[in-house]
């Protein structure tokens, strides 16, 4: 992580912790310090390779998929939020809605509604859903996985990096990694996630894959 702080992300620190915070003495700076280190600690684990050890998570990938995402976030930010490790609720302030996507000047609203609350779960079972080889490519399969985890935006933080880690989990037992530090600042890629958001057709999820082909390396090229 950068040292510098993102003044974007600060803010929405900020927000969440009139309303989250699991201890009023720390600052919206120890929080997102705190997150990120403990959010690259666990990059640094080979989850892949400890879920191909256990045959019985193998047989069960789909159920353990589902329940990657609130593990990880109570990593992330357990003893920060209050909400670490669960989805949004409709008992949580303005009901557990959640807008997300890139906010204009004059803090327009950003453009996409996450999904309510009593539809979080099932929205994230669709999302692993994608990852049960759907299709013969996997990138593909990461990809919607991705795309459909980001739109039902389960959590009020974190949910891109959390995506990220699962889509990058499974790519990895597919040999593949994709290098997403390339391009994650680049509005190319964002533009093409929001128009899968709008409508989420075959032509541009095929616009999207072919866009994060490039970036996309077997392990084997990768270690050579």
């Amino acid at each position: 992580m950068d040292s510098k702080i993102d003044p974007a992300e600060l803010q929405t620190t900020n927000d969440l912790l009139k309303d989250f915070a699991a201890d009023p003495n720390l600052s919206a700076e120890d929080v997102y310090r705190t997150s990120w280190s403990r959010f690259n600690i666990l990059e640094q684990v080979p989850l892949h390779e400890i879920l191909q050890e256990k045959l019985i998570l193998r047989i069960f990938q789909r159920p353990i998929y589902a329940k990657l995402p609130e593990a990880f976030h109570k990593f992330i930010y357990d003893g920060l939020y209050t909400f670490a490790g669960r989805y949004r609720s409709k008992d949580d302030p303005h009901g557990g809605k959640i807008f997300f996507g890139q906010q204009h000047a004059q803090r327009r609203r950003p453009k996409f509604l996450g999904d309510p609350p009593d539809k979080i779960e099932e929205g994230v079972i669709e999302a692993v859903w994608f990852l049960k080889k759907r299709t013969n490519d996997p990138l593909y399969n990461a990809v919607r996985f991705y795309q459909k985890f980001i739109n039902v935006h389960p959590f009020y933080d974190a949910n891109g990096r959390i995506g990220r880690m699962i889509a990058s989990m499974y790519l990895a037992n597919h040999d593949l990694v994709l290098t997403w530090s390339e391009f994650d600042s680049k509005r190319k890629f964002l533009r093409k996630l929001n128009r899968c958001h709008l409508k989420s057709d075959q032509e541009n999820f095929g616009y999207l894959v072919d866009y994060l082909r490039k970036f996309t390396v077997s392990i084997d090229d990768l270690e050579s």
